[in-house]
């Protein structure tokens, strides 16, 4: 491990280490770890990282045991971004040759967690749950819920403080800044809006972010102007937010299209005219791979993982640091990581090839679909009959508040994994039934 203690490393302060709750008992906890890393060990140990083994990446778990789960995507995600870091303290001049370095440990944390939140089947399961909550005048959204689960939901019901992860970890996950509210517009009933926190979780928000000024805090919160047909859409996030935002669509550009391509979903002939069209790229490392990608026809099959294994190391080497913000203090908000422009465009269009062929394809859309259904059934049934709720939920059961009920229901169906989900729908709706402990 590449590990740059708090103490003696001047990127960070002690805001960025504050934790909301400090819980008692884990402050007398003797140990040589740094605040980062132990929130690197909560999320490793914790109940909801264990259930993204079982949750779809892109293609359903139940499909084969070669492509990624959202457990593997995660993982990949924090090693890409470990690099991007790793690799920016020791070249980049902002930190090579100063006592600021960017926390690895934070990094890989924040990564692992960046996709707690998201419910069973893919963003089909997304858009149902959120379809259920608008009958409540609320929402549900993924990197909303992965919020509510880091700072608020406790699965193992002893108390409400989610992980108490650092505020620097916290700011890290949260990809688009605003609560739902901001950002919604109501005339759009087929999916929620891009946002990082609910409105039942404002309040925990409003102290992630109450070490900004004033003027760090619009920046930060700053939001498009709503257009017809359209919902708002945020427009800043943290440095390492924007570290980790580069690292998944690396991954989802890259091993996800090699999952797509080892099951046949995308053709030779598909990924040959992207290399082709990008021959010319400005970067060494990324022209060389593809170059010996398109020379190499006879051996483009057994080259694939070496291929994209070259690509990313190449995309991470494109990556750099600006100075956007200099007059802000915080330096969670006075830089922000890029890529360049011709190594975006590639990722881009990579991109496009697992979205036309993969996400898009009757394959894919018909399990999706089938997943929507089934989550729509089962908020349906449990917020009608409480008693098919755990004992735990039924405990937190409101008898006059169909609001915090429906919340109630949304969270443990959002804690689902797919083969979860499945069991309980045909425990409840097929004739089977399945067994007393499927679920």
């Amino acid at each position: 491990m590449i590990l740059y203690k708090h103490s003696s490393n001047s990127f960070y302060n002690d805001t960025d280490i504050q934790r909301h709750i400090n819980i008692e008992n884990a402050k007398q906890r003797i140990s040589v770890r740094d605040d980062f890393e132990r929130d690197f060990g909560r999320i490793i140990h914790s109940a909801a990282f264990r259930r993204l083994q079982s949750k779809t990446q892109v293609i359903g778990i139940s499909e084969g045991d070669f492509h990624r789960t959202r457990l593997t995507h995660s993982l990949e995600v924090s090693q890409i971004a470990r690099g991007i870091a790793t690799t920016l303290n020791e070249k980049n001049n902002i930190f090579k040759e100063t006592e600021s370095k960017i926390d690895i440990s934070l990094i890989e944390a924040a990564a692992l967690a960046h996709d707690l939140g998201h419910p069973p089947f893919g963003h089909q399961g997304e858009r149902a749950l959120n379809k259920c909550m608008s009958a409540f005048e609320l929402n549900f959204e993924g990197n909303a819920h992965t919020f509510r689960l880091l700072t608020n939901t406790n699965s193992d019901g002893d108390m409400e403080t989610g992980l108490d992860l650092t505020r620097a970890v916290l700011l890290s996950i949260l990809k688009y800044p605003a609560s739902m509210k901001q950002v919604n517009n109501p005339e759009i009933t087929g999916k929620p809006p891009k946002c990082s926190v609910f409105e039942e979780d404002e309040h925990v928000f409003q102290w992630v972010i109450e070490s900004f000024s004033p003027e760090e805090k619009a920046y930060f919160m700053q939001v498009s102007d709503l257009q017809a047909g359209k919902h708002k859409k945020t427009l800043n996030k943290t440095f390492e937010c924007s570290i980790i935002e580069l690292a998944d669509d690396i991954a989802y550009a890259t091993y996800d299209l090699e999952d797509a391509f080892k099951l046949n979903m995308i053709k030779i002939d598909d990924l040959c005219e992207v290399a082709n069209k990008h021959k010319h790229i400005s970067s060494a490392r990324i022209a060389e791979s593809l170059r010996v990608f398109m020379e190499n026809s006879g051996e483009r099959y057994k080259q694939t993982k070496r291929f994209f294994a070259d690509l990313v190391s190449g995309f991470i080497h494109e990556i750099t640091v600006v100075e956007t913000q200099p007059a802000f203090s915080s330096s969670r908000l006075r830089y922000k990581a890029v890529i360049t422009e011709d190594a975006m465009e590639l990722l881009e269009d990579l991109k496009k090839l697992v979205e036309t062929h993969v996400i898009f394809s009757q394959k894919v859309q018909t399990f999706e679909w089938r997943g929507g259904k089934i989550i729509e059934k089962l908020f349906d049934a449990m917020f009608n009959d409480p008693n098919l709720l755990p004992e735990d939920k039924k405990l937190s059961w409101h008898a006059a508040d169909d609001r915090m009920n429906a919340r109630l229901v949304c969270d443990y169906i959002a804690g689902m994994t797919d083969t979860y989900a499945l069991k309980m729908y045909s425990r409840l709706y097929e004739a089977a039934g399945g067994r007393l402990f499927d679920i």
